[in-house]
């Protein structure tokens, strides 16, 4: 694998913000193999263009420039965000948005409402993801219980998008927001599996599906 600046910088990020090559570049928007095949192919030349590091100091906050060859600036951790606490805690935001645990909840608006403070230690158990690319929004109806009950509240790793992977998501589709079990089926799709037998799954296929992200944490009313 090419030891140059650019591969330096990568997996600087990848490190600070907790994430692997394909949150990386799903978080940046831009196409997984455009770092997984340079990361994982010793002989594959690593040359990232201008454009997708520009996306990736935008994503994550970590400069590029200290790495280029004979740049003189200090090498930065992943910035905390305006209201983080440098004495251990962090800020993650909340949502006004609910995503349905039913049919499916049309969203208009995603704004932020509040901000919720987890202690570093505790949330670096549940998550390495920086808490940059979390967000807690609200759930409603039925079709997740007993697992999620009306009125919960989850907290989403926007980083995680992959579909290869079984658990618990926020997925777009239908032009609704919900949040379901998702399966592999054996010729690709997706299987989209509510937790109340009253709701039969679905199969989907991918390109069907957004997925908002991976659910990580759950809050209940006591």
């Amino acid at each position: 694998m090419p030891d140059n600046w650019t591969l330096n910088y990568i997996t600087h990020v990848m490190s600070e913000c907790g994430m692997n090559a394909t949150s990386l570049a799903a978080a940046a928007g831009v196409s997984s193999t455009t770092l997984t095949r340079p990361l994982n192919s010793p002989d594959h030349k690593f040359d990232l263009s201008r454009r997708t590091l520009d996306k990736i100091q935008t994503a994550t906050g970590v400069p590029y420039l200290p790495f280029m060859p004979g740049a003189s600036g200090t090498i930065v951790s992943a910035p905390a965000r305006d209201g983080d606490d440098n004495n251990g805690s962090a800020m993650v935001d909340v949502h006004d948005v609910r995503a349905s645990a039913g049919h499916g909840a049309i969203v208009e608006a995603e704004d932020v409402i509040d901000r919720i403070s987890f202690p570093l230690g505790y949330l670096e158990r549940v998550t390495k993801t920086h808490p940059r690319f979390l967000k807690v929004i609200g759930v409603k109806g039925e079709s997740m219980d007993p697992t999620i009950k009306d009125d919960d509240v989850v907290m989403l790793d926007t980083s995680k998008t992959s579909l290869d992977y079984d658990g618990l998501f926020v997925l777009r589709f239908g032009d609704a927001l919900h949040v379901k079990r998702v399966g592999r089926a054996s010729d690709g799709d997706v299987m989209i599996i509510s937790d109340n037998s009253a709701y039969p799954p679905s199969k989907m296929a991918r390109t069907d599906i957004h997925v908002v992200g991976k659910v990580i944490w759950l809050g209940k009313k006591v």
